[in-house]
């Protein structure tokens, strides 16, 4: 419980506006002669300081650590017997004996109680006490510091014993008497703290650590960092990922030297809480539990960032360019695009969104951590373009599935790459600049001018370039298996990824993780890559405009009955392929990965070895496809005429129909 407020009690605190200048001798009871102000600048300047103070840095100038003030400290005023004064506790001293220029450290044994130093001056003021007779004294400099028992020389730690006090020189005293100056300390251990050091951590930033390792920048109010995009840029949300939203930011107004390639998606990801900010009250703490169950924990989203920096440098997959985290409730131009988003599905009859409505106050607590994924804008997803119909034609499923092998085969190769959810929505493709018109039949890719990119690697796997593997434990995630694929077929396509990984079956069941293979997702398994092939082109057969169903051309109109043709070829290499990407067959061919699927094309004469690895000079990380390509010595111009496929020029409908999928 909350310590009880006592309203009207008077405070016993001693307020005293000459307490900087008042010894620690002069406590109340104390029989002392009193320090006159008057005196104080005299008394100051005896000890020297003004000797030091050119050389102090002032930029770390802060209280002695340890060092107590009489204004903020209530101390009882007790009287003490004068027969039980001998029975205090004598304060350690060190004695100066300037004849014998050495200084003898008496300290008491017992560590408990207020502790007192012999050094000079303090905060709290500089006095002297007069003791019995000594030798005269013409000055000390550089004395020993003793805290709790623990010495520091300044000749040895000018730089520590700086931040604590400052040395005091040249201290005359009149011949024949001793000098005994005090500095009080807690009874708490001191601890030394350099100058500049930054202050610790807070349970939030421990909680990011492998998060903010990764950014450069520090961690910021979320409506702060909303306030500095929106004086310059709109905010619109365009996508939904598992475990994040994804929104676009567009210019307001033209800015020279930044262009429209210059704009950026951002991917924002809702952090679970550190354990430490959990409500104590355990209703509280138990509904903040269940809101964080579909957030993501800080470490998972530092993978997937390491793997967007690796992946960066591969072409195919999208331009990484920075990382924060952020704190707060998602501000208003956040909140506006999220009902917008949601006021857009809602009018094409689709579902809403799976995360809570940022506005209402229950959605989020103000101290919600978020990170915030920036990439370059790669265009609109996929699975909004067949959605459209503008990827329905056989030139547009060609360029795109083609593309995407090819950024697969390059990423195993350079890095090892699984994506292990490549559905639609996790493919971008940038649309030409100018629409094709006219389709070069002599090519054999790139006849739409689409442009393809890889995105989203929230449970990928990869090789990082120290030899370090990056991936998602998906043995923690029994959820992502368990979808219903009556709604969507893509849940299926997780079983059939587990079932190939553990078992080498697509097909397998499993009513319980399998316990020698439980760290089998930190391994490589390009297979993953092909039954994600196969589902991207079921979904790109399955709204396909069939060359084959249309009528051909006469043959006096040459150049439409040689495009004709073409199209029916590209349509049934395509269909012969989704035949060897079957789950059913997958795992018994000589098809292992997307790389042996491209050797297989390049050897078919499907596609050319250029149109896989482009500028090979300029791509490091496609090397060790280049020469796998080049051990099948294959012939680039090998004409299509020559691929075993039955052609039917004219065949009112399709030959053959997309293959029916697995019923589970």
């Amino acid at each position: 419980m909350p310590r009880r407020q006592v309203y009207g009690k008077r405070s016993r605190a001693i307020y005293d506006p000459f307490a900087a200048f008042a010894s620690p001798q002069r406590m109340p009871g104390s029989d002392l002669q009193e320090v006159q102000i008057p005196n104080l600048t005299e008394e100051l300047s005896r000890f020297g300081f003004a000797d030091g103070e050119s050389n102090r840095d002032y930029t770390s100038r802060r209280r002695a650590l340890g060092e107590r003030s009489v204004n903020s400290v209530v101390q009882m005023r007790v009287s003490v017997p004068k027969e039980r004064k001998s029975r205090l506790r004598a304060k350690p001293k060190i004695v100066v004996d300037d004849e014998e220029d050495t200084i003898q450290k008496t300290l008491e044994s017992k560590s408990c109680g207020n502790h007192g130093v012999k050094l000079g001056a303090t905060s709290q003021g500089v006095g002297q006490k007069e003791s019995d007779q000594g030798s005269g004294g013409n000055g000390v400099d550089n004395v020993p510091l003793f805290v709790d028992g623990h010495g520091y020389n300044t000749e040895d730690d000018d730089h520590h014993v700086g931040s604590l006090l400052t040395p005091m020189r040249n201290i005359s005293t009149p011949a024949g008497q001793e000098t005994t100056q005090y500095i009080t300390v807690p009874d708490t251990p001191s601890i030394a703290i350099l100058p500049g050091t930054p202050p610790p951590p807070d349970e939030y930033s421990e909680h990011c650590a492998s998060l903010l390792e990764l950014s450069s920048h520090s961690m910021t109010m979320f409506s702060e960092w909303s306030n500095q995009l929106s004086s310059h840029f709109s905010i619109v949300k365009i996508a939904e990922a598992s475990f994040g939203e994804v929104y676009r930011l567009s210019l307001l107004e033209q800015i020279a030297g930044f262009s429209s390639s210059d704009e950026s998606v951002f991917k924002v990801i809702a952090l679970k809480p550190p354990e430490r900010a959990l409500p104590k009250d355990k209703r509280k703490r138990d509904a903040t539990l269940k809101k964080a169950e579909h957030m993501s924990k800080p470490e998972d989203v530092a993978s997937e960032v390491k793997l967007l920096q690796r992946m960066s440098i591969v072409p195919g997959y999208t331009n990484f360019r920075d990382a924060r985290v952020v704190k707060g409730r998602p501000p208003p131009a956040f909140a506006k695009a999220f009902r917008e988003w949601n006021a857009g599905q809602r009018a094409r009859r689709k579902d809403l969104s799976h995360f809570p409505d940022p506005a209402r106050q229950a959605s989020y607590p103000d101290d919600q951590l978020w990170a915030v994924i920036e990439m370059q804008d790669a265009g609109t997803d996929l699975e909004c373009l067949v959605e459209s119909g503008q990827c329905s034609s056989v030139w547009s499923v060609w360029d795109v599935f083609w593309e995407v092998v090819s950024s697969l085969a390059k990423g195993e190769e350079g890095a090892e790459f699984e994506h292990r959810d490549l559905h639609l929505g996790n493919i971008c493709v940038r649309l030409p600049s100018q629409v094709v018109s006219d389709i070069d039949t002599k090519r054999k890719l790139k006849f739409s001018g689409l442009e393809t990119t890889i995105i989203d690697y929230t449970i990928s796997r990869a090789v990082m370039q120290d030899d370090s593997t990056a991936y998602h434990d998906l043995a923690r995630d029994a959820g992502l298996f368990e979808g219903d694929s009556t709604e969507e077929y893509q849940y299926d396509i997780y079983r059939y990824m587990r079932g190939a990984v553990l078992a080498d079956n697509p097909y397998a069941e499993f009513s319980e993780p399998v316990p020698d293979k439980q760290q089998a997702w930190d391994q490589y398994h390009p297979i993953t890559n092909l039954i994600w092939l196969h589902y991207v082109l079921y979904k790109l057969l399955e709204q396909l405009d069939w060359p084959s169903a249309s009528k051909p051309p006469p043959r006096k109109q040459k150049a439409q009955h040689t495009e004709w043709k073409r199209a029916n070829d590209l349509e049934h290499v395509l269909l012969r392929v989704q035949e060897l990407l079957d789950p059913g067959v997958v795992c018994e061919n000589e098809l292992r990965s997307a790389s042996d699927l491209v050797g297989l094309a390049i050897r078919e004469g499907w596609i050319d070895v250029e149109d896989v690895v482009g500028e090979v000079e300029e791509v490091e990380e496609t090397n060790a496809l280049v020469e796998q390509l080049e051990k099948l010595e294959l012939q680039a111009d090998m004409p299509l005429d020559e691929v075993p496929i039955e052609h039917a020029e004219a065949a009112e409908e399709p030959i053959v129909k997309p293959r029916t999928r697995r019923k589970r």
